[in-house]
């Protein structure tokens, strides 16, 4: 499949073929543990499990999360700006391959499936930076935060009865409040007008749901567009 087949339909498989995870090191992460970018040795990571948080610390009292990675993202290290602070950051538990570059390259020159799924994954990649930058340019705090659920709740969440979803909240308050260019208070406020209003619950420490999934996306304008690139995962598990 070309990378522009890849990008018109939801990918079928998330996780790396078997052989290209297996050129790597495994890593397991605690939340909030850093990995080394390692610039002088170029290398890459997959992320198996969890998510991860690219930050940017350009200034002593400010910070910034450039992007999220989900499971099946594919993090090249030659790809993030060299910025003051930059770091990669695990949101939660989370499992990584690093696969270092030349033995990647050397492997994909024969292995056609895994050349195809890794350029793949990096295509999927670029049209969420560029949905990011529009919700953060256009939308209102509110229409923000919803997005944000809604990306959430295709990414890593799951249907529930009559309409509902329940799904992971890996990002802190604070993690989000920087992705999002919000203030920290502001998102409380948002975050609490949405229980008040019935739109949003917590289903116990670290997930959340929404009784009426479709209405909560009916808030943002831009829910359509989050489907399309996030509900892939949907696609490649049976219960959700």
């Amino acid at each position: 499949m070309a990378i522009c087949e890849a990008l018109k339909t939801a990918p079928t498989k998330v996780l790396p073929p078997a052989g290209l995870a297996q050129l790597g090191v495994t890593i397991n992460l605690r939340p909030r543990q850093r990995l080394a970018l390692g610039r002088e040795a170029e290398h890459i990571y997959i992320v198996i499990g969890g998510v991860l948080l690219l930050e940017s610390l350009p200034q002593p009292s400010t910070r910034q999360i450039i992007d999220v990675f989900y499971p099946g993202d594919v993090v090249r290290t030659a790809l993030i700006p060299n910025v003051s602070g930059v770091n990669l950051l695990s949101a939660n538990q989370a499992e990584v391959v690093r696969i270092g570059l030349s033995r990647l390259e050397n492997a994909l020159e024969s292995d056609r499936d895994s050349r195809q799924w890794i350029d793949c994954a990096l295509a999927r990649q670029y049209p969420r930076r560029l949905l990011h930058l529009a919700t953060i340019g256009t939308l209102t705090g509110e229409e923000r935060v919803v997005s944000m659920l809604i990306e959430l709740g295709y990414r890593v969440g799951e249907r529930g009865y009559e309409g509902a979803r329940t799904f992971d909240l890996p990002l802190s308050r604070t993690d989000m409040a920087d992705y999002l260019s919000l203030n920290a208070d502001t998102l409380s406020r948002i975050m609490s007008r949405l229980r008040q209003s019935g739109m949003l619950g917590l289903a116990g420490r670290g997930r959340g749901y929404a009784p009426n999934f479709a209405a909560l996306c009916a808030m943002s304008p831009l829910a359509d567009a989050i489907k399309s690139l996030h509900g892939a995962s949907e696609a490649a598990s049976p219960n959700r």
